[in-house]
């Protein structure tokens, strides 16, 4: 726990926060016609993976109450 929020919550904000960080890169792929695919492919990793986390945390958390 960090600051008395478990880490299922804080890995749900990061994953959200890159969630909206890869959606502009691919925004700005598609309207603004910029060259940031490289990033948009990185950010989209990291979302996966911090998903990922996140999934696993929350399940702890929900079914089986062990709070990190």
């Amino acid at each position: 726990m960090l600051l008395n929020i478990p880490l299922a919550i804080w890995f749900g904000i990061f994953t959200f926060v890159s969630l909206l960080v890869t959606l502009s890169l691919g925004i700005a792929m598609a309207q603004f016609h910029r060259n940031v695919l490289r990033y948009h492919k990185a950010s989209a990793l990291i979302t996966g993976t911090l998903a990922s986390i996140h999934f696993t945390l929350a399940v702890m958390l929900w079914f089986f109450q062990i709070v990190i």
